[in-house]
């Protein structure tokens, strides 16, 4: 076999050695909890904020979220068969919630020299996990983001809707990475450290 047949032999190989060792195989198994929120929060934003934190997760190749049938088990009901299931494959289970602490909806005046109205929207929330069966708090992280757009009244409610979609997408992503970190680091205790987004 000659230099050039094994280098391409070699070559040819390598992106199949690179696809595997990237492809990690998952750690954790969640089920997504109903958002919690005060009654100044509507449904459809609880909604979104359950979605964008599914997604988050899901996005993650450390975390799975379909075990099968096992899978259709909930906190209240009889979770021995997700329990096992859950061994077989070798994942640490947890029930994961989001809370959205506040979420604040301004509009101010223009700015000077502007006609339209500036829209402010800011949000906090925290993202916690509690293990499967046992309840137990496991790990939280804490997210906040900000902005602050022009806006037409033609657009408001539609504006104020992707405004809030945005903030609450960025602060799951961040409530997940600090959530995250702690899990791996083995830490339930809040961080003290904030994140916020720029105004835009």
């Amino acid at each position: 076999m000659t230099r050039k047949t094994l280098a391409a032999i070699v070559l040819a190989a390598l992106p199949l050695l690179v696809g595997r060792g990237a492809a990690a195989a998952p750690k954790y198994y969640f089920q997504l909890q109903p958002v919690k929120a005060g009654p100044d929060v509507d449904a459809a934003t609880k909604a979104f904020a359950g979605e964008a934190l599914k997604a988050e997760l899901a996005s993650r190749p450390e975390w799975a979220s379909d075990v099968g049938e096992a899978g259709q088990q909930g906190p209240g009901q009889d979770r021995s068969g997700l329990v096992a299931e859950l061994k077989k494959r070798n994942l640490r289970g947890f029930d994961v919630t989001a809370r959205i602490q506040s979420l604040k909806q301004q509009l101010k005046d223009p700015k000077p020299g502007a006609r339209n109205k500036q829209l402010a929207v800011e949000v906090q929330l925290t993202v916690f996990g509690t293990t499967i069966p046992d309840a137990k708090l496991a790990f939280s992280g804490d997210g906040q983001s900000a902005t602050e757009a022009e806006v037409s009244e033609r657009r408001l409610a539609a504006d104020t809707a992707d405004a809030t979609h945005d903030v609450i997408k960025d602060a799951v992503k961040q409530a997940v990475e600090q959530a995250v970190l702690k899990l791996s680091l083995g830490k339930s205790a809040p961080m003290n450290e904030k994140h916020r987004r720029r105004p835009r």
